[in-house]
Parts: structure tokens; C-alpha cells; sequence
């Protein structure tokens, strides 16, 4: 929600999804590192859908928090639902996102995704 009134929206609780910032449904997602492959390999884990607890296809855009380090601001994803799909699942295959270069990169910290979607509603 700081982050979203920092960029100028108004923010409330609630709604089709976890937020609504702007009159904008924004699901918000959050993961710390953990092993999500049998090898070890620690990363973050997003579940966006599951039947009767989460749907991020009833938001326009998806906030995904990788807590890396709780003493510090979480690195944020910020994507379109659309961009996400049917998915019911997004890995941020790193402990270190802010390294990431892989298909989610491209969101790394885009706040200004949420006025993007915004234009294209109107």
C-alpha cells in the first residue's frame, strides 16, 4: 500500500482482489527464498490461483513481493494479469531478484505498469 500511495493513488483494502489502488483491483502477492526444486534450489514461489483461496485473473494487475530480507523493502514484481495467463504458479528461480533476467524481469519494480493498464481500461 506504501508503495502505491507513494506513486500518488488512492489505496483501500478490498474489492475482487487484495487491493483496489486508483479503481484498479491489484492482487498482491508475497514469497521469501525457498527450495522449490528437489535439488535445493532456493527462489520464490508464487501461487496465484488456487480454487476457493486465491484468483489473480479477478485482478488487472499482480504485485509479487520477494521478501529477500524482512529488515528491508521487498523487491517487487509488478505484471498485468493478463501478461500472467492461466498460470497458477510464477518461480523467481533466484534468491537474489534483483539479478533476475528471466521472463519476469521485464516487471522488476515497474510501478508505472499500473497506470499503463489503467490508460488501456479507459
Amino acid at each position: 500500500m506504501r508503495q502505491l500511495r507513494r506513486a500518488g493513488l488512492e489505496v483501500h483494502q478490498g474489492g475482487p482482489a487484495d487491493l483496489v489502488a486508483g479503481g484498479l483491483a491489484v492482487e498482491v502477492k508475497a514469497a521469501r527464498p525457498a527450495p522449490y526444486r528437489s535439488g535445493g534450489r532456493r527462489g520464490f514461489q508464487f501461487c496465484l490461483r488456487r480454487d476457493g483461496h486465491t484468483d489473480h485473473t479477478k485482478a488487472a494487475v499482480v504485485v509479487m513481493l520477494c521478501w529477500w530480507d524482512l529488515a528491508s523493502d521487498p523487491v517487487a514484481f509488478v505484471v498485468p494479469s493478463g501478461a500472467l495467463g492461466d498460470r497458477r504458479k510464477v518461480v523467481i528461480p533466484t534468491a537474489s531478484p534483483w539479478l533476475y533476467a528471466g521472463q519476469w524481469a521485464r516487471w522488476y519494480r515497474r510501478w508505472t505498469t499500473i497506470a499503463d493498464v489503467m490508460e488501456g481500461k479507459r
